[in-house]
């Protein structure tokens, strides 16, 4: 997985230096500027740091004063953490440690659950009742028959035994639909318009978006992105094609039929593909065709030539989502939200121009 941004990694080593007892509890941290040159980052850098351990209570911040330790009670209680294939999964997986680590910095439990797709939700709700949790990290299945109708039983049931859903990296309804439960995930409409943006400004003009089938709405949603960036580009034109990218001959029929000098593949997995496939084909990457996808799992940078992808901020995942469940705990009746964190555009060689030597190696 990719370097955390600088301000994770300032989060992570105060809030490790806090649980170990480094800072007592009501003890000042030290302010910004010293904090900036301890750890060679900027003010701003550090102040969003402190931010995120302010909002996760750990922190209270008084003006003129500085930032000052605030434990948080011991045994508040349990959370649970739903997902289908927990430990394959590249941006579910990471996320997950990032919510263990901001809970337990509130004194909250979280305990895992994995192979959803193969239970019946009532079992699925009814042991999470007698493990006793307050509310449920639910990340909703892709790979399932009638995946929306299982999805919504497991969050139905969950709730009816009086557990609070906060839903992860994508909604359980299909697109455009939306459910009535909190949502914690990335802009995928925005990472498909400014990842589209980025292609165009290298001068692709004639685009194939490729999906594997089955794909989540998560894919819809960068489609529109898409489509979106390029309403205003003059002859710009977009094709959304669904196959198996590991096929030659689909692969090749594609190319033929749009023309396209640009590849978009809907997650990185399905990139890689794309990439080996061209390459078989005889494609000069990028010279000919460019390559881009959504994610930036663990190998995208290792890929050949390494892939310019939109990176998902997990540890900011991780915290916007405990944020979530604690005040959906604190105010229940209020309205179902969508909290969408800004996916950050990593530019690697698979879409650099000839000379261009600012791509990431």
């Amino acid at each position: 997985m990719a370097a955390l941004p600088k301000h994770a990694q300032i989060f992570q080593q105060l809030h490790q230096a806090i649980q170990r007892g480094d800072y007592k509890d009501g003890s000042r941290l030290p302010s910004e500027a010293v904090l900036g040159r301890q750890f060679s980052a900027s003010r701003p850098t550090v102040a969003q740091a402190l931010r995120e351990l302010s909002r996760l209570g750990l922190l209270e911040r008084h003006k003129g004063a500085g930032s000052f330790v605030r434990l948080a009670p011991a045994n508040t209680g349990t959370f649970g953490l739903l997902a289908d294939g927990l430990g394959a999964t590249e941006i579910v997986e990471p996320m997950s440690v990032e919510i263990s680590r901001a809970a337990r910095a509130l004194g909250w439990n979280v305990v895992m659950g994995a192979a959803v797709a193969d239970r019946s939700p009532d079992l699925i709700a009814r042991e999470w009742a007698e493990r006793g949790v307050a509310g449920v990290f639910f990340a909703p299945i892709e790979h399932h028959p009638v995946r929306m109708t299982m999805n919504r039983a497991v969050a139905e049931r969950l709730h009816h035994r009086g557990m609070t859903v906060v839903l992860l990296d994508r909604d359980l309804e299909e697109f455009p639909g939306r459910s009535d439960y909190d949502l914690v995930a990335i802009d995928d409409f925005f990472a498909g318009f400014e990842l589209t943006e980025h292609l165009v400004e290298r001068g692709c003009r004639r685009f194939a978006f490729v999906a594997r089938p089955a794909f989540p709405a998560t894919t819809d949603l960068r489609l529109a992105g898409a489509r979106a960036a390029l309403a205003p580009v003059d002859k710009a034109q977009l094709e959304f094609a669904v196959g198996y990218p590991h096929d030659v001959a689909w692969l090749k029929k594609l190319l033929k039929r749009t023309r396209a000098d640009a590849v978009i593949a809907s997650n990185d997995a399905t990139a890689a593909q794309v990439l080996q496939t061209l390459q078989q084909l005889g494609h000069q990457i990028p010279a000919e065709i460019k390559v881009a996808a959504f994610d930036d799992i663990r190998y995208a940078q290792l890929l050949s030539p390494p892939l310019t992808t939109m990176r998902q901020p997990c540890a900011d995942l991780g915290i916007a989502a405990v944020e979530t469940m604690l005040g959906r705990l604190r105010q229940p009746t209020m309205p179902a939200r969508r909290i969408l964190l800004r996916a950050e555009l990593i530019a690697r060689k698979s879409t650099a121009k000839t000379g261009d030597s600012h791509a990431e190696k």
